[in-house]
């Protein structure tokens, strides 16, 4: 990302930026996102390095004898995932929409869509930075087709409905899915949910073409009274994943509007985000405190 480009967008937003949805690469580097922590769990499961993927789990639901024994009959896994969706406000936990492609040794394909949960771990850097704490998983009607797989994926809810429209946890979805949305390379959809763009459509994509995933935090939505283009601000963490393996942190929080300029729904008006100062990983207390904070 260009110094200029990114001097204007540390005022405004810190978006992410496109991921095709291909079957799972590896990502390299010292920092690993969600989706790309998975994509190196089942590359390691594609070359048989089980102990590697067996490692990713927290706390691990079947024993390592049971886990190879899964693969047993499956020559590969073609893995497809969404973005990182928080569980809910101030926390560092969430999940990753997926779909998996299995090839079995007799000849046969089956399909599975669901979601893996996950969590942050400070403690670590590499695949260790997100470690996987459950998955629900099921079996699909039919093997989807390539180009049906991103709408799929965004369809996938991993948790419950957020709400009615007007609510304030639909500023929530709102949030999630405008950063989905940049993650999986819609940047119209996500440059339309700007009350008044603070720059150029092409502009805005330009000013993510090293990002390889933007993982969003949030806490609660603070209102802020009828006002035209402040309706409201959500406290946020940032996590910008650079496709050279580095990673940035920001905090602040999301200027948010409901109504402004005789739109339907929330949109973004704008946004006040700082750096997080940290070594190594950003640490978790700090995380939650900038959760907390008082936007206005």
């Amino acid at each position: 990302m260009n110094r200029a480009v990114r001097s204007l967008v540390v005022l405004m937003l810190v978006a992410a930026m496109f991921a095709a949805v291909v079957p799972a690469g590896a990502q390299t580097g010292p920092y690993v996102s969600p989706r790309g922590m998975l994509s190196n769990y089942y590359n390691t499961i594609n070359t048989r390095q089980y102990q590697a993927a067996y490692a990713q789990w927290l706390n691990p639901p079947q024993t390592y004898a049971s886990f190879v024994a899964g693969y047993a009959d499956t020559t590969r896994v073609d893995a497809f995932f969404g973005s990182f969706r928080p569980r809910q406000q101030v926390t560092t936990a969430g999940a990753v929409p997926s779909i998996l492609i299995g090839y079995r040794t007799n000849g046969s394909v089956a399909a599975y869509s669901g979601c893996y949960f996950v969590t942050y771990n400070e403690a670590a850097v590499g695949m260790g930075q997100w470690l996987l704490t459950g998955a629900n998983i099921q079996p699909m009607a039919a093997v989807p087709v390539p180009e049906s797989i991103p709408t799929q994926l965004a369809g996938i809810d991993c948790y419950t409905s957020l709400g009615t429209v007007g609510y304030t946890n639909t500023v929530y979805e709102f949030a999630v899915n405008y950063f989905n949305a940049i993650n999986m390379g819609n940047y119209w959809g996500a440059y339309t949910q700007w009350s008044n763009p603070p720059q150029t459509y092409d502009q805005f994509v330009q000013g993510w073409s090293d990002t390889a995933e933007t993982v969003l935090f949030y806490g609660l939505y603070q209102f802020g009274g009828y006002r035209a283009v402040d309706t409201g601000r959500i406290p946020v963490v940032l996590f910008g994943y650079h496709l050279d393996g580095s990673m940035v942190a920001y905090q602040g929080c999301l200027v948010l509007n409901y109504g402004a300029y005789g739109t339907t729904g929330w949109t973004i008006g704008g946004a006040n985000l700082t750096p997080m100062l940290y070594t190594g990983t950003p640490p978790r207390a700090n995380m939650i405190a900038a959760l907390q904070a008082w936007c206005y």
